[in-house]
């Protein structure tokens, strides 16, 4: 780290420009906007006014102590900790806090939620309303008892076990075993190897109550913690409420333990570990060059931006490298990625990282490449073209930052905040960031970054992780093999890269576009929306919004998806949208199109869904021609390359073959052929599906989906200005063909099965568990009353089971519940029940599943949860209004299904009845269609008989 920073400091010298402005030892200011300090008891503390959402505060309490602080008795006990945090408090005994917070519309696991790494514990209240004193107040009493005053009372801890225990047994996939495995070997010689953060299953159920008490109070402690509260808030007046408030937390003792600096120790040789798992569904190998941490008092200063700006250069020009071998029909790998910095794991550590995927049993020919591209990065650097594409697109980042500064919502702020607290960051304002970034990138050059390269390539302190799935006639690399295709490579011969790339117009023959104009416009007063038809019978609506200066998004749209197509077209269509996108558009293939797109924020694709399809886009105001360019392209030279096609079938395969040995998977697998029938439109992905996918195929279902503009309704919602889109959308827009045919969806066939049908079955799991999924179907009209009604109903049912199966019978981490009203093929409901839980539970949970649906039913949902989710609604309804992403919902559904969301929700909201809901929940069971889909681990086999 030391020798990079030397060269970080070095190539600095030699930037004559940055120079004269910058000195790369001056600490970056504070924002002035955030008022922060520290207390005599040592809790320190960042308060910041943001209107982004207007009337909605977050608060938040950083603990900057984990797993890593367990004592060996005490393995799991920093995660149980946070659970317990919200299990009762001083002040808000029981679950008060839930209940409470709940009734102001914050909503558990929503709103209300917290978070254990090894290294930090976390907290937050998010999007707490801001309308009354009192709320604030009991939102940093709340933070004030999470500081010190958790009540850790025994019946509380032995009733939080089972529910930990369910989460272990939910957690442990083959995902988390890899990853848990990568922390061991990069933490190698340090507690890193010995921590995972949730524990044991036997650790879990036998932990002493004094084991937790006394972390609790060893670690728990005002100079290991930072409060953050950023919001539409008094600054003044909640510091000097803080500041009263939080007196009472003493401060730790003089003999108070300190904790220790854990470092990873160099290693002169590789660290290499093969993990292979039953489970597993691809095989892939991570290399981590590590590096110690920039020093805390150097993160602070011009420098430490200066190092992440010349890696971020490095990054990008790397991935877009990675990129353009991945597209080769020949690739030695089915993907790489570069990543560079911190690696999120250890705080003392830094890391440069790769990582590939590859087919099975490839793995050895795709690390050789890797490891050449890493060689060819170390010996020669970048190319003067592949620098210029990379400084147009951080400059381009920079400055949509700048445009979108009075846009940032409370999150971005606490983000930035948390690691001014932890790692000493700086935290500018946005006019010292867009100065101080710009200059760098622009007088930093392709010369001090290829200086870089040769450092930051080192042979020593590699990690090397390699995952795989346990497959018979795979053989994996051993450890001897990996080291010697190391040693190999570090004495190839390795050719520069070569950067050919010839800028040329998106479309060809631009001025024979003939365009047409707008033949009528009107105003829609409800929505605030401008329409207009053109000449070919294109529909345009806008609706400017100021919500985020530096965002127009784009929806395109019209009824018919894959129902209008054939049972033999059916797999085609479904993979059509990512085999275009990446075969690229017009001329250009994908990575030509990135080069030739360097600097500017459009972007466009194709959708197709089962009874719409379209186009989705985004661009920046300045790059509105683009993004209209590209939607042209879409409609009219769509790129059919068989190369392309095959890289990208290959890609899918090899991710597919694999999934039937991932328990969720199967499961999920299982739902979709009993609900559906074994219908073929509904089916999960699979090697025999992909048998059905054609190349010959795409172009004929392109040209029936995409054949008229006049089909279409093109939804522009940000920032856009109306004299500039119209002449730019009745040339692109306009220029593209009409067609005779209305186009609409079709009844594809595809029904839910109907009655009660149960599919129990066993299968093998590396983690024994039962995973339960209900699905309750029927139809029932496609209004905003309905919706609301089956929100209502599942949002109760989500708070009796977190009553019922989660805290009174610690059966399982969560049941989750889903309600969804859908208009095609007809009117209909589905309302999803699941859980994970052990097999000893599963049956009694089942049956508390149904009961509270049928007491809901019979006597109504409890008021409380009604006025709840009432005030939940209220909040998010306010917060959306202010969102292009909402407001792009909104006027999808008003002109497709003649929904007026702005006129009516809120009278729809306010007006809703518990006998509403009771109904509701009663014409679910009269309905009578019920599947429930059970997977079981695979019975152990007997003992034999003696």
């Amino acid at each position: 780290m030391r020798k990079l920073l030397m060269v970080v400091a070095a190539a600095f010298l030699s930037m004559s420009n940055a120079q004269a402005q910058l000195n790369p030892m001056e600490p970056i200011p504070a924002d002035k906007e955030v008022r922060m300090g520290k207390l005599d008891n040592g809790l320190t503390y960042y308060i910041r006014h943001n209107e982004k959402p207007k009337g909605q505060a977050s608060f938040y309490i950083l603990h900057d102590v984990g797993a890593i602080q367990e004592a060996d008795n005490q393995q799991g006990l920093a995660h149980f900790l946070e659970h317990m945090a919200f299990n009762g408090t001083k002040n808000l005994p029981g679950k008060q806090m839930l209940e409470y917070l709940e009734t102001v519309g914050v909503k558990f696991g929503y709103n209300l939620n917290a978070y254990t790494t090894w290294d930090e514990t976390s907290y937050m209240i998010e999007d707490v309303p801001t309308s009354r004193q009192g709320i604030i107040d009991t939102a940093m009493l709340i933070l004030h008892d999470w500081s010190h005053f958790i009540a850790l009372q025994p019946e509380e801890i032995d009733a939080e076990r089972g529910v930990i225990s369910e989460e272990l047994r939910t957690r442990d996939g083959a995902g988390w075993r890899s990853a848990i495995n990568m922390v061991k070997h990069i933490g190698k010689g340090t507690k890193y190897e010995v921590r995972n953060v949730i524990g044991s299953l036997e650790g879990l159920k036998s932990f002493s109550y004094s084991d937790i008490e006394d972390f609790y109070h060893k670690w728990y402690r005002p100079d290991y913690q930072a409060i953050v509260i950023v919001g539409d808030i008094d600054v003044d007046k909640t510091e000097a409420d803080l500041k009263t408030l939080m007196a009472d937390i003493p401060a730790p003792a003089a003999d108070a333990p300190t904790k220790e600096t854990i470092v990873v120790p160099d290693n002169d040789e590789p660290i290499i570990s093969v993990f292979t798992d039953p489970e597993m569904t691809a095989t892939t190998g991570s290399v981590f060059i590590k590096r110690p941490a920039m020093p805390r008092e150097a993160n602070g200063l011009v420098l430490r931006e200066m190092q992440d700006i010349l890696l971020n250069y490095i990054t990008l020009m790397q991935n877009a490298r990675f990129e353009e071998i991945a597209q080769q029909t020949d690739a030695p790998f089915l993907n790489a990625s570069m990543g560079n910095g911190s690696i999120g794991l250890i705080p003392t550590l830094e890391a440069t990282m790769f990582e590939i995927k590859t087919e099975d049993g490839q793995f050895d020919k795709g690390f050789e490449a890797l490891l050449l591209e890493m060689e060819k990065i170390r010996r020669y650097g970048y190319t003067q073209g592949e620098f210029e594409r990379a400084q147009n697109n951080l400059m381009r980042f920079a400055e949509r930052q700048y445009t979108n500064r009075n846009d940032r919502l409370n999150g971005e702020f606490k983000d930035a905040l948390m690691m001014n607290f932890q790692k000493g960051y700086a935290i500018p304002d946005a006019e010292y960031e867009w100065k101080l970034d710009s200059t760098l990138i622009t007088t930093i050059t392709v010369d001090d970054i290829n200086t870089v390269c040769q450092q930051m390539i080192q042979p020593k302190n590699w990690v090397v992780v390699v995952n795989a799935p346990e497959k018979e006639g795979i053989d994996n690399p051993t450890e001897a093999e990996i080291l010697s295709m190391i040693e190999k490579a570090r004495t190839a011969e390795v050719e520069a890269y070569v950067d050919n790339v010839v800028k040329q117009p998106l479309i060809p023959d631009e001025k024979a576009l003939k365009g047409s104009p707008v033949k009528q416009e009107s105003f829609n007063e409800v929505l605030g929306t401008t329409e207009w038809t053109l000449k070919n019978g294109a529909k345009i609506i806008v609706k400017p919004t100021t919500f985020k200066a530096d965002e127009v998004r784009l929806a395109v749209e019209t009824p018919g998806g894959t129902s209008i197509l054939s049972d033999d077209e059916f797999y085609t269509a479904e993979l059509m949208a990512g085999i275009l996108q990446q075969s690229g558009i017009g001329n250009f293939p994908a990575t030509e199109l990135r080069k030739q797109l360097s600097g500017k924020t459009a972007q466009v694709g194709f959708s197709v869904d089962n009874y719409s399809h379209g186009l989705w886009g985004y661009a920046s105001p300045k790059d509105l021609e683009t993004m209209l360019q590209l939607v042209y392209l879409h409609f009219t030279s769509p790129r059919y390359s068989e190369d392309d096609y095959n890289t990208f079938m290959k890609k899918l395969r090899a991710q597919v073959e694999n999934l039937l040995k991932n328990p969720d998977y199967i499961v999920q697998d299982k739902v979709m052929e009993t609900v559906y029938d074994n219908n073929l439109r509904r089916q999960m992905i699979s090697p025999e599906i992909l048998e059905g996918v054609k190349f010959e195929e795409l172009e004929p279902i392109h040209d029936k989906l995409y054949a008229g503009a006049n089909n279409f309704t093109f939804t522009f919602v940000g920032n856009v200005d109306l004299q500039t889109l119209k002449p730019l959308v009745e040339k692109y827009i306009g220029s593209l063909p009409a067609t005779k045919e209305k186009m609409n969806f079709k009844d594809d066939g595809v029904h839910p099965v109907t009655g009660e049908v149960v599919n129990d079955f066993r299968t093998p799991m590396q983690q024994p568990k039962v995973s339960v999924w209900y699905y309750f179907t029927g139809k029932v009209p496609y209004t905003i009353e309905n919706r609301m009604k089956m929100t209502f109903l599942s949002q109760a049912l989500n708070s009796r089971y977190l009553q019922s199966v989660r805290e009174e019978k610690g059966g399982s981490y969560g049941v989750q519940v889903g309600g969804m009203s859908t208009y095609a093929p007809d009117e209909n409901y589905t309302l999803i029940v699941m859980f994970d839980t052990n097999e000893q539970m599963a049956d009694e949970l089942m049956e508390i599943i149904t009961a509270e649906i049928r007491k809901i039913a019979e006597e109504g949902p409890l008021t409380e949860d009604v006025e709840k989710t009432r005030e939940y609604l209220a909040k998010e309804w306010k917060i959306g209004l202010e969102q292009n992403g909402t407001w792009m919902d909104y006027i999808d559904k008003y002109y497709t299904n003649g929904l007026d969301y702005l006129s009516n929700y809120e009278n729809v909201l306010n007006n809703l009845t518990n006998e509403d809901i009771r109904q509701f929940a009663q014409k679910i069971l009269d309905d009578g269609n019920m599947v429930k889909v059970v997977m079981r681990p695979e019975a152990a086999e007997a003992p034999a008989a003696e």
